[in-house]
């Protein structure tokens, strides 16, 4: 088959990662605007939001790594659809969710699809247009950026007009059976990995490399200082200032608004000065702007929005480089890699829930900055290791 007709074959498959893409990241994304709705509804406290996260996060950390396995032993597109179908159970559950047990087990369901989903576009990607990996890499996350802008506002919008967070959960759920049911007839190349079993024997000398821990906790305390702005910027917002929902929802949106821009331009940059580098440099002006943000009260909320734009380079530029400074079983390195993060990502939520009710909202949001810190001091400790390999 020639070059030009595998892209023609491979492009209806492209969209529909674009669409699925939007799709997770609505799905995902949503619950950050209605969790003092889920406090109001359910009766629960913060710690209770928290335990919420922490069940999400386990479904998607678990079925992350099974997902990896299923991926190889039935194919990507079996693991598409097993995704798909968990998306519309768990949100018909949420839908339909008036006690606390269904509502968890739904959300635990929920990550399940998100992860399945995930790691079934992070396998094929490669497989898809080899000589353009890093447009579509860029553009994927561009478009989980745009479900994310789409979604926080249009939520906020909504349950300021009196629409249900269940009735959007509902709309949720028709929109991933209809991709799904077009999804079904569409082809995706089938992958197979050799095994190599001189790479397997050295797996154990990871451990002993320092920079696996470094790359552990790099990401581990970035992601919890993106996702947990997704989880607890509205609720923040809302319990310091006494927002209403569409008016906090706006922030939110703006802060992945202005982060889905820097996904499309920031890997230009980190080409050009280098992708450690722009990842330190880029988060120490975060981490600048989002400390003032939150020291200047209402005027500052604006500013905590905008360092989006320094948030967004972090995820895909760090992850391209565990490739390339963990040469051999350098997808081994990055499943480790990415399960301690998520970990790390879910403990955290936890701490923030707790530090809600016990020292107030204003003051446990700090914990967001704390981690951009901590993440900012490991990215340095990899940058002197591997200055020279990583950029």
């Amino acid at each position: 088959m020639s070059e030009n007709l595998k892209k023609k074959q491979y492009i209806i498959p492209i969209v529909f990662i674009f669409m699925m893409m939007v799709l997770n990241a609505t799905a995902e994304n949503v619950r950050g605007v209605f969790i003092p709705l889920f406090k109001n509804d359910f009766s629960v406290n913060d710690t209770e939001i928290g335990f919420m996260l922490t069940v999400s996060s386990v479904g998607y950390i678990v079925f992350t790594y099974i997902g990896g396995i299923l991926c190889e032993k039935i194919g990507q597109k079996k693991v598409f659809i097993s995704g798909f179908i968990c998306m519309v159970i768990s949100l018909l559950g949420l839908w339909m969710s008036y006690s606390y047990s269904i509502f968890l087990i739904s959300m635990f369901i929920l990550n399940i699809g998100l992860s399945l989903i995930s790691i079934a576009i992070n396998t094929i990607i490669p497989v898809l247009f080899i000589s353009f990996q890093a447009v579509l890499m860029n553009l994927t996350h561009f478009c989980y950026g745009l479900g994310s802008t789409i979604i926080q506002r249009t939520s906020g919008v909504l349950l300021f007009k009196g629409v249900s967070w269940r009735v959007i959960y509902l709309a949720e759920a028709i929109l991933f059976l209809v991709v799904f049911l077009f999804f079904l007839p569409v082809k995706l190349p089938n992958v197979h990995k050799s095994k190599n079993e001189g790479s397997k024997a050295k797996k154990s000398d990871l451990f002993k490399n320092k920079l696996l821990y470094f790359y552990m906790f790099a990401l581990g305390f970035y992601v919890f200082a993106e996702m947990g702005t997704g989880n607890w910027f509205v609720n923040f917002i809302e319990k310091t200032y006494s927002y209403d929902k569409s008016k906090s929802s706006f922030y939110l949106a703006l802060f992945f608004g202005i982060f889905t821009f820097g996904r499309l331009v920031g890997g230009f940059v980190a080409e050009k000065f280098g992708y450690i580098k722009t990842v330190l440099v880029s988060l120490i002006i975060a981490l600048v702007l989002y400390i003032t943000g939150i020291n200047l009260a209402q005027s500052g909320l604006v500013i905590i929005s905008i360092s989006g734009l320094f948030f967004a380079v972090t995820f895909p530029t760090i992850v391209v480089t565990i490739s390339k400074v963990f040469k051999e079983n350098d997808a081994y390195a990055t499943g480790i890699i990415v399960t301690i993060s998520s970990t790390t990502n879910m403990v955290l939520n936890m701490v923030i829930g707790f530090l809600n009710d016990n020292i107030g909202v204003y003051k446990a949001f700090y914990l967001i900055p704390m981690s951009l810190a901590v993440s900012i001091l490991f990215i340095f400790a990899i940058y002197k290791n591997v200055r020279t390999i990583a950029n």
